[in-house]
């Protein structure tokens, strides 16, 4: 097989809850969670990377989150992620991923079997998976087996020199197979000052998942990654004049361009980045995003884009939705300097006069200090529908 270069930044990703947690959805919304790692890639890459999901409520056999028989994930699109699932299950759902549209495709797989499978069993599982979306002409980027804290497994258990072997024998499948690769997010998740190999600390939520903070180490090392793949993309650059006109741009932008400076205090606060907005009716698709930047700031827990459709019984698209977990706050988001850009998942306008919204959400810890975001390049725009036919 010849080595190709992948044509665009649409990257899929699939495996278990690991790949699911990008996203979440529900009866009144879909988001890019502030948790995943794909979703900070794409953050952090200023949009060169993108994982494009929508908001569908439909239950799909074979794809119910933990096996729950009748639920949904509430999204499609390039994040092929189910919770629970083993290795063998991720395979048996590839013929129906192979129908969308993508390039590379990050792959999670065998966490979930690790303290009932035999490391043989696993490792062949992987690399057959990894066989036939090479067969599909798909340049495949393999995840090791991520490490787990010592409250999911025991120090000196068999599961983490299992997970090394199995580790070794993705690198070796890579090596010998053209278009596929290894992604080791372990090197920015373990701490390897921990003589069990254990996460850094805040980094996980539960010794198996990600917080916020863990989901933007490993985000943060992927998007460098990937840019070593992709061709370079073209640059986001919003022309003020590039506006929305019916007859002659009907792509244009929904929305001013003017750069918008938020001064935030302790508490949440919704803050409009646009009140003069194009309203293109029903049925039109649209998708919206802007450029953040962020300076060091300890007690920031949220920073999320908020597309609304305020029509009778419209959605919220977000980007980077905040992680609560178990109604103990929400988790910190990294207290370094950071920019990049939101872009929301794209939502259908129902029927209805008013305007949609567009605002930035920012949640700041009470006893925190003020804090002042930098936000450019704000676009709203009509995209095609997301919805394979």
């Amino acid at each position: 097989m010849a080595v190709s270069i992948p044509r665009s930044g649409r990257v899929a990703i699939l495996g278990t809850s690991l790949v699911q947690q990008n996203h979440n959805g529900g009866d009144t919304h879909v988001a890019t969670s502030a948790r995943g790692w794909m979703s900070w890639a794409e953050v952090l890459s200023h949009g060169a990377i993108r994982c494009p999901v929508h908001h569908d409520p439909a239950v799909v056999a074979g794809w119910e989150p933990s096996n729950r028989t009748g639920v949904s994930r509430y999204f499609s699109g390039l994040n092929f992620g189910v919770s629970g699932q083993k290795a063998i299950e991720i395979e048996r759902r590839i013929d129906r991923l192979l129908v969308e549209d993508f390039d590379i495709i990050v792959v999670d797989a065998g966490t979930n079997d690790m303290m009932v499978e035999t490391g043989e069993f696993i490792a062949a599982t992987r690399a057959r998976i990894a066989g036939r979306l090479l067969a599909a002409g798909k340049t495949v980027v393999l995840l090791p087996i991520l490490m787990r804290g010592t409250q999911k497994w025991a120090a000196g258990g068999p599961e983490r020199a299992k997970a090394h072997w199995i580790n070794q024998m993705g690198l070796a499948f890579a090596e010998a197979h053209a278009n596929c690769h290894v992604f080791d997010w372990n090197a920015a998740w373990v701490d390897y000052h921990s003589a069990h190999g254990e996460p850094h600390a805040g980094f996980s939520n539960d010794g198996t998942h990600f917080s916020v903070t863990g989901g933007f180490a490993v985000g943060k090392a992927l998007a460098a990654y990937l840019g070593h793949l992709l061709p370079n993309p073209a640059p986001r650059l919003v022309s003020p004049d590039d506006r929305f006109d019916a007859a002659h741009n009907p792509l244009g932008n929904l929305v001013p361009v003017r750069p918008v400076t938020v001064a935030v205090k302790g508490g949440t606060t919704r803050n409009a980045l646009a009140t003069e907005i194009v309203n293109p009716g029903a049925g039109a698709w649209l998708s919206a995003c802007c450029d953040v930047k962020v300076p060091a700031a300890a007690g920031l827990l949220g920073l999320s884009l908020r597309l609304v459709d305020h029509g009778e019984a419209g959605l919220s698209a977000i980007a980077m939705a905040p992680f609560e977990a178990d109604g103990a706050g929400c988790f910190p988001l990294p207290d370094e300097a950071w920019s990049g850009t939101l872009r929301t998942p794209p939502l259908k306008l129902k029927p209805g006069n008013r305007s949609p919204g567009l605002m930035l959400d920012v949640i700041l810890a009470p006893d925190a200090p003020p804090l002042t975001l930098t936000i450019a390049q704000p676009e709203l725009r009509q995209i095609s529908s997301p919805v394979r036919s």
